[in-house]
């Protein structure tokens, strides 16, 4: 019996650190550097390597995106589960929809009408 309760502690304790759907987020679960490991375009999935897609949250409200080659900075913020950031002209919408640890699965778009499914880790 003491086994069995174990067990299910250890299954609840797992499923109650997964945020994942409609979730609310803070600054502190996104601070940092946050590797893409999968790009999802048109139904297309590609695996990608490490450092292809990079994007550093800092607690300043600054943000640098590494995207395949292309890199700039911008600013911002937090609200529900979405990361709005500014860069020059261009505003974009990392509308995280899973978060489990340090993995989290993101639906992006931004102003450009640019649409992609990320899958990330933080490093």
């Amino acid at each position: 019996m003491k086994k069995v309760l174990i067990i299910l502690a250890v299954v609840l304790l797992a499923f109650s650190c997964e945020k994942e759907g409609d979730i609310e987020l803070s600054k502190a679960d996104l601070l940092g550097k946050w590797n893409v490991t999968k790009m999802t375009l048109n139904g297309e999935t590609t695996e990608l390597t490490f450092g292809a897609i990079m994007v550093e949250l800092k607690s300043d409200g600054k943000y640098y995106v590494d995207f395949l080659g292309d890199s700039y900075i911008g600013t911002y913020t937090v609200g529900g589960n979405t990361v709005t950031g500014v860069s020059g002209s261009v505003t974009e919408y990392f509308v995280f929809t899973s978060l489990s640890g340090n993995k989290a699965k993101i639906d992006y778009r931004n102003s450009n009408g640019d649409i992609y499914k990320f899958e990330a880790v933080k490093i």
